[in-house]
């Protein structure tokens, strides 16, 4: 149920957003909290893409290290596991985000590290030469493969078997040819530092692997290329039609996973310091089960070498532990072929129920308990029904789409917006025809004179425009600074719907969603959550949040005496005033409350008071399934949205109300034929126009000369003189 507690400004230092209207809803603390809607915001980010497995991955660890012997002292064998593998793993991301796979490298290993004894040993280059080469070599044996599979079309899969096959050759010849000679030994300070050595007190080779990691996870997370290599990897056809080289995107990552192996061969090397005929061999299951378990896609288009780097460190921990228990080393291999075997089935289930759960659960309607119902049936009241609105001479019959809101200048001509995002200009009642004044790209919804006399639109979707005399549009705003502990990116305007100008400049909108676009609406009255947010656009480009955690807020207007504004809630059938001067500044205080229907926008009226239409009646229906959640929550599951049962939409009635909140008189079109629904009712020079999202026309309605004052309603408060009667209906 709404309270009519006055609500002040709270928060401190960077949580502050504004007045929180959170208490107008009447609910618990713990129903601030959506929860289906969190975990769906949780499964929806992309590092939740190998969240799973990677926890998963993470209580395999604990559980080895629990039940084994493994024990700090084995640390730093770990490390020297992880730094050769971990190069491998990382080139191994990056060619599986790619979209590709690698199982070569393995074998690379075997080549470059017999290939540097070669070339250290039997043919005498100096270990400075070596190292580079042995560098190259690996580059050069992934240009193999990147050359067949980006430039020759063939197989990730088959390609890298057969070369795996074929560098394994490569290594059994090497060693046969000069077995003898590579296994006598040579004093090198170069093999030695990367075997003892430290930088800065690491051991080299830890220290390398890490100033890897740091590049790697920059360039594919931050960089142009990583980009592209993601892209190519989601979806190649895409990426290639969006101008990215993909064929040069996917050689590249084979020749880095080349160069990485062959990095990871002079690590080996050095450590060992001798020819062994089974270096790198079997690495490449190793590795591919490290990077699964890391939570990298073998899919293609997603991963993180950060996580592959858990996953190496997984699984050096299992092989120290079956070392460590004096296990054969048949079980390793039988251990890691069933976690590769695990990891891999759910990384594939994973993929698809992640995103089935974020699309049930991403909407979660809240409890909304309004009072009782006000029966406008019931005749001699104010809400008597009549057709007052029924006869109203239409303005752009058949040219307009939905025109949300007008404005009209002082020469009357007619300015609205249209659902295909065109602004229309309409040079009076009998212009028929109209012109196209502007095209803004999104829905303009409010529509508003500055003190200068320039049209401010709420831009459905994009933020909010000026439009200048040429129809140009003019950003003024379209973001907010984001919310710090919002799990979505809030700071967006993009369900901008009403907007009005203050006497100091600032331009005051309400936002009706900060989770949903405008063209979305119907998902915001089936949730009734206080996803919604009142922003102040100072006269200096800077945005702010005033109010937050609204409920649907749907329609702004500044006051006469431009110390306040009102502010529709259109979920919970009320109006607020936000004072913004004078001592009240920074409070939150009812006008209206338990409206029978849902409030859009408030415009000034020429006595000093104001319009407002109701875009929807309260049945008995509607209040009751607001008590239900999980009724509406199902009906959006199980029924298409053309059949969501929300408020009723096809109601044409305006209201007139004081400051002090009393209803003045009730304007219908009972037939609803012409104005089936109003969304705003402005008046100008004694005229009230309608409109209505979903009208294709705009009403004229001439007022009784006693319901004209002499207040231009257009000027922004404060701004403009007192008229005379001839000015008002000239």
């Amino acid at each position: 149920m709404t309270t009519s507690t006055t609500l002040r400004r709270s928060g401190f230092g960077p949580l502050r957003r504004g007045i929180d209207a959170f208490p107008l809803t009447g609910g618990r603390p713990s129903d601030r909290i959506a929860r289906f809607r969190t975990i769906s915001d949780l499964f929806e980010k992309r590092w939740m893409e190998g969240a799973v497995p990677l926890v998963l991955a993470l209580a395999l660890c604990a559980y080895v290290l629990a039940t084994t012997n493994v024990g700090a002292a084995n640390a730093p064998l770990i490390l020297n596991e992880v730094s050769e593998y971990g190069l491998l793993a990382l080139g191994l991301t990056v060619v599986l985000v790619g979209g590709g796979i690698d199982l070569s490298i393995g074998s690379m290993v075997g080549v470059c590290a017999l290939g540097a004894m070669v070339a250290d040993r039997v043919w005498m280059w100096p270990t400075a030469v070596v190292v580079p080469a042995v560098i190259v070599l690996g580059a050069l044996l992934g240009s193999v493969n990147g050359y067949l599979i980006a430039c020759r079309r063939m197989r990730p899969f088959i390609t890298t078997l057969v070369t795996l096959i074929a560098f394994g050759g490569a290594a059994s010849a090497l060693q046969n040819a000069y077995s003898t000679k590579i296994g006598i030994g040579k004093q090198s300070l170069v093999w030695d530092f990367f075997s003892n050595g430290t930088i800065i007190g690491i051991p080299t080779e830890w220290f390398l692997f890490a100033v890897a990691l740091i590049v790697a996870h920059l360039a594919l997370t931050r960089s142009r290329w990583g980009w592209w290599v993601t892209a190519t990897g989601s979806d190649r056809r895409s990426a290639r039609r969006n101008g990215i080289p993909v064929t040069a995107v996917t050689f590249w990552t084979y020749v880095l996973s080349g160069a990485l192996a062959g990095t990871a061969a002079i690590l080996t090397s050095a450590r060992l310091s001798r020819t062994d005929p089974n270096i790198g061999r079997g690495w490449e299951i190793i590795v591919l089960t490290a990077v699964v378990l890391g939570g990298v896609s073998l899919k293609g288009g997603r991963g993180s070498v950060l996580r592959a780097t858990v996953g190496v460190v997984v699984v050096a921990i299992i092989q120290q532990a079956t070392v460590a228990d004096g296990a054969q080393g048949s079980y390793y291999t039988v251990i890691l072929a069933t976690v590769l075997l695990v990891f891999t089935i759910l990384d594939l289930q994973w993929g698809k129920y992640r995103q089935r759960a974020v699309e049930k659960l991403k909407i979660d309607p809240a409890r909304l308990s309004l009072g009782p119902l006000v029966d406008v049936t019931e005749p001699g009241t104010v809400w008597s029904l009549n057709r007052r609105l029924t006869d109203a001479p239409p303005v752009g019959l058949g040219k307009i789409r939905g025109a949300e809101d007008c404005a009209v200048d002082s020469d009357g001509n007619v300015y609205c917006g249209d659902q295909r995002g065109w602004v229309w200009r309409f040079r009076g009642i009998d212009d028929t025809e109209g012109e196209i004044f502007s095209r803004t790209g999104g829905f303009p919804c409010g529509h508003v004179w500055d003190a200068e006399g320039r049209l401010v639109v709420a831009v459905g979707g994009m933020g909010i425009y000026r439009i200048g005399k040429d129809g140009e549009p003019e950003l003024v705003a379209n973001k907010v600074t984001r919310s710090p502990l919002s799990l979505i990116d809030d700071s967006g305007l993009r369900a901008i719907d009403d907007l009005d100008v203050a006497p100091d400049g600032s331009i005051y909108a309400s936002d009706f969603s900060t989770r949903t676009n405008t063209a979305d609406f119907l998902l915001e009255l089936v949730e009734f959550r206080p996803n919604g947010r009142v922003i102040r656009v100072t006269p200096d480009g800077k945005t702010e949040v005033v109010v937050s955690n609204y409920v649907f807020p749907n329609g702004i207007c500044t006051a006469h005496d431009g110390e306040s504004i009102l502010v529709a809630s259109t979920g919970l059938c009320r109006v607020d005033r936000l004072w913004i001067s004078g001592p009240k500044t920074g409070q939150l205080e009812p006008v209206l409350e338990n409206l029978p229907g849902y409030p859009d926008n408030i415009n000034r009226s020429s006595d000093g008071n104001y319009w407002m239409p109701l875009c929807a009646m309260r049945t008995q229906m509607s209040d009751l399934l607001g008590k239900y959640p999980a009724v509406r929550r199902r009906m959006t599951r199980e029924v298409s949205v053309d059949n969501w049962v929300v408020p009723q939409l096809n109601v044409s009635c305006v209201i007139k109300f004081s400051d002090r909140g009393e209803i003045l008189s009730v304007l219908w079109d009972e037939s609803m034929e012409n104005y089936p629904m109003v969304t705003a009712a402005k008046e100008r020079d004694g005229a009230l126009y309608l409109c209505g999202v979903s009208n294709n026309r705009i009403g004229r309605l001439e007022l009784d000369p006693s319901e004209v004052g002499t207040i231009d309603p257009s000027a922004v408060p404060g701004t403009a003189r007192t008229r005379t009667p001839e000015e008002v209906t000239r």
